[in-house]
This record gives C-alpha cells, sequence and structure tokens, in this order.
C-alpha cells in the first residue's frame, strides 16, 4: 500500500512540474520528487542505496539553488491554486496508480520480483553490470555534456552573468 502511495506522490509532482511559475516552487517540487523516488527506491531495492542517491541529489539541488536565487528574480508564490492542483493531481496520480494496478497485475508483480533479489541490488553488481554498462557510459556522457556546456556559458573574459549596480 506504502508503495501504490510513494508512485501516486511521484506521479502528480511529475504532472505539477510544467505548471511551476517560479524557479523556487520547482526546486520545491524537484526536491520532493527525489525525496519521494529515493524513498520509492528504498522500499523496492536497498534502502542504502536510496540513502546515497539523496545525498546527491540535495548536493546537485544545492548547486542549482545558488544559481537560481542569483539570477531570478524574487516572485511570490499563490498559495490556493498551487494546493488545490497539487491536491487534484494528487487524486489522479493515485487513480493512475490504482488503475495501473488493478488493470496490468504484472507491474506490481514485476516490483516484487524485484525485491525479493535484494542482494543483488545491494551488491553493487547490478549497477555496474555488463548489462546496464551502456547505461553508465550515457550517464557519464551527459555529466561531460553538461560541464561543458556550463564552461561555455561562464567564460571568464566576458564576466559574471549578472551585474551588480555597486559594482560598476
Amino acid at each position: 500500500m506504502s508503495l501504490m502511495v510513494v508512485l501516486s506522490l511521484c506521479f502528480s509532482l511529475i504532472f505539477m512540474m510544467p505548471s511551476m511559475l517560479q524557479p523556487l516552487s520547482l526546486g520545491l517540487c524537484v526536491m520532493s520528487l527525489s525525496i519521494g523516488l529515493c524513498v520509492l527506491l528504498g522500499l523496492v531495492g536497498s534502502s542504502w542505496y536510496g540513502y546515497v542517491l539523496f545525498l546527491v541529489y540535495v548536493g546537485g539541488l544545492l548547486v542549482m539553488f545558488a544559481y537560481v536565487s542569483a539570477l531570478a528574480p524574487n516572485n511570490f508564490f499563490s498559495s490556493i491554486k498551487s494546493v488545490f492542483g497539487f491536491v487534484l493531481m494528487f487524486v489522479i496520480g493515485c487513480v493512475m496508480v490504482s488503475t495501473l494496478y488493478f488493470v496490468d497485475s504484472g507491474f506490481i508483480s514485476g516490483l516484487v520480483s524485484f525485491t525479493e533479489n535484494k542482494n543483488v541490488v545491494s551488491s553493487g553488481m547490478m549497477i555496474i553490470g555488463a548489462s546496464s554498462m551502456c547505461l553508465v557510459i550515457v550517464l557519464g556522457s551527459v555529466l561531460l555534456l553538461n560541464l561543458l556546456a556550463v564552461v561555455k556559458v561562464c567564460y571568464y573574459q566576458q564576466g559574471p552573468l549578472r551585474f551588480h549596480s555597486d559594482l560598476k
């Protein structure tokens, strides 16, 4: 049952992401989604791996928050609309997950068979195995591409991204 609640929370957060207008609310949504996915990983697989993944997410989000808070203007949150939208998306996510549970029972049985192999997940052989080496290479390439994009944006000769009026 807790697996269904966490899955519906993750689905509702994913569907709410395009409606976020302020960078801080989007950061809060990404942070909540990372917590939900790490809890889901802790329920399904190894809790240690979920905890380490959460720490990596938090480190990346702190860097992203520093950049966003330096570049974006301060906006106010619209409280009632966002709470109503979240509740609506959570209900839609619950309906989707329960439909998935009752219509496609193979989805849940696949998760159950995955939890039976916890010794493979906790040993780390599944992450760096021969079958998932392509995924590791793709993730490394994405990180390299992001590094090159950030270096290209932040040239030293062109100065800072945002000038302060008191420094001129």
